[in-house]
């Protein structure tokens, strides 16, 4: 686990830098001044304490150039000013601190903070998958009940996502959750997978009718987005055309 720390003041980096190491010493901290370092190809910290207020490039900005980079870096803003937080949601920031902090608050955030990137990174080790001789995706492994559980994707019958997890419904009806993104899970799943919904994703191999509102998977009804059915009908077909060979 990697640890940064960008911030203009050093005291606040020996702060925040002691009281990591209070939680966890096996966690490697580096400290910036400025937005330079955080900002250069080779930067992968697993978290990022971010001044938004400091000369040159401020944090808010530099926040942004990371997410353009598609760093997945769990960002905490530092701020003397609670207000400069407000477009936080843009960048995907995890949490923000208010200067001055106490400490008690500062170690409950960077658990917090911590077990999202443990989190993060076990959705990394998902994406190590194995695949089949036409290059999709056959199996991943996910953290489920603190246990790392590999999932066969065929025999998923359709996710649902909420409050930021992912609900997998198995065929042998077992229910396997974990802390992700639905649409990373639609990138890897492969061509039998179809986003019917914002918030679903189903397997055309375990679909049994449907209709413009409604598509049966299994023996669950799952709802049909709006403008989704004429996609619906051409993945559909599309799905046994392929699976016929023809």
């Amino acid at each position: 686990m990697k640890l940064a720390i960008c911030d203009d003041e050093k005291r606040i980096q020996d702060i925040i830098s002691d009281a990591v190491r209070d939680l966890s010493a096996g966690i490697e901290i580096e400290c910036f001044s400025n937005a330079k370092g955080i900002l250069e190809p080779d930067f992968d910290a697993d978290i990022l304490f971010l001044d938004i207020q400091m000369p040159g490039i401020d944090g808010m900005k530099a926040a942004r150039m990371i997410r353009e980079e598609g760093k997945k870096t769990v960002i905490v803003f530092v701020t003397a000013f609670e207000e400069q937080v407000f477009n936080a949601f843009e960048v995907e920031a995890f949490q923000y601190i208010v200067k001055p902090f106490a400490i008690t608050h500062l170690k409950e955030v960077m658990k917090k903070a911590i077990e999202k990137a443990e989190e993060i990174k076990n959705i990394e080790r998902t994406l190590k998958e194995k695949k089949g001789e036409d290059g999709s995706i056959r199996l991943i492994t996910v953290k489920s009940g603190g246990t790392n559980r590999r999932v066969i994707l065929s025999e998923i019958m359709y996710a649902e996502i909420y409050d930021r997890r992912i609900l997998l419904h198995m065929r042998d009806r077992d229910n396997i959750e974990y802390y992700g993104r639905i649409w990373e899970l639609e990138k890897i799943s492969g061509k039998d997978f179809f986003r019917v919904h914002r918030a679903f994703l189903i397997n055309m191999a375990y679909v049994k009718s449907y209709d413009s509102k409604i598509v049966r998977v299994g023996s669950d009804d799952i709802p049909v987005a709006r403008g989704k059915y004429q996609d619906l009908i051409q993945a559909y077909l599309t799905y046994h055309t392929r699976r016929a060979g023809l």
